[in-house]
């Protein structure tokens, strides 16, 4: 048993030599998954995610937000990676997150809370910006450990990968990201909006609303912001990102139709 911990750690250190982000501050952050290991990793964790947690199923909201969001990966730093988008049928938390390898989840009661198209990609445009920068995957590496990690590219662990999934939902789990992280993310996000054709101030605002109903319902954003803090710090960090700039895609009539279907 010894001799195979320690061949886990020398293949885990050569690993490590090897894997590294793919954009952007944390370019050289320790990254012990390959890319082709992290989206194996995503497809395990998005398959327990769906056991876990009802999935908004029709049909016509789930390709407009699958449109928007492929727009935006079609002028990330990935765009060739093949993203997934769905809808998670909740009415109390407004959230959103992504996995690894990405596969992104919005819940219904954040496209009913979001006022326009623009709001809806912002929050789509962060959440691809973590994939794009690969933030799972590295928090996985520090947080777990090498021999962890393997276990889990093995699926030699998957009562651990149930608990994660289900600590995603209550405590943040995987996805407690760094203020890097998150400063990272928002700033590519903003990129990839401006890019795409949209108005970046949709993800200003959008910010700003969550502010305004951490204050009035703080218990219907409890998730997003274990999982998103600072939330002022990156308010006036966008504001500067964006200023001068705000112009392209606020709303559209498809919106209005598909934030009516929502529950």
């Amino acid at each position: 048993m010894m001799r195979i911990r320690v061949h886990l750690a020398l293949l885990a250190a050569v690993l490590l030599l090897i894997a590294c982000a793919t954009t952007g501050i944390n370019r050289f952050q320790p990254n012990l998954f390959t890319e082709e290991q992290e989206i194996e990793l995503g497809k395990r964790f998005s398959r327990e995610v769906q056991k876990q947690y009802p999935l908004y199923t029709d049909a016509q909201v789930t390709a407009y937000l699958s449109r928007i969001g492929q727009r935006i990966v079609r002028v990330s730093d990935w765009p060739d990676l093949p993203f997934s988008f769905y809808v998670i049928l909740d009415t109390a938390q407004v959230n959103a997150f992504a996995l690894p390898g990405g596969h992104v989840y919005v819940y219904t009661a954040l496209i009913r809370e979001a006022e326009s198209e623009a709001e809806l990609a912002g929050v789509l445009a962060h959440e691809i910006a973590h994939v794009t920068a690969r933030h799972a995957t590295e928090r996985l590496t520090l947080m777990y450990g090498y021999e962890f990690a393997l276990q889990l590219l093995l699926g030699e662990n998957p009562s651990e990968l149930s608990r994660l999934v289900a600590n995603l939902f209550a405590t943040g789990g995987l996805l407690a990201y760094s203020r890097k992280n998150e400063l990272e993310a928002d700033r590519l996000g903003v990129a990839y909006l401006m890019r795409a054709g949209y108005n970046p101030r949709g993800f200003l605002t959008f910010l700003q609303k969550l502010q305004r109903l951490a204050q009035r319902k703080p218990s219907r954003i409890e998730i997003w912001f274990s999982t998103h803090p600072d939330t002022e710090e990156r308010i006036r960090r966008v504001q500067k990102i964006i200023r001068g700039k705000e112009s392209g895609t606020w709303n559209t009539p498809a919106f209005q139709q598909i934030r009516s279907r929502v529950p």
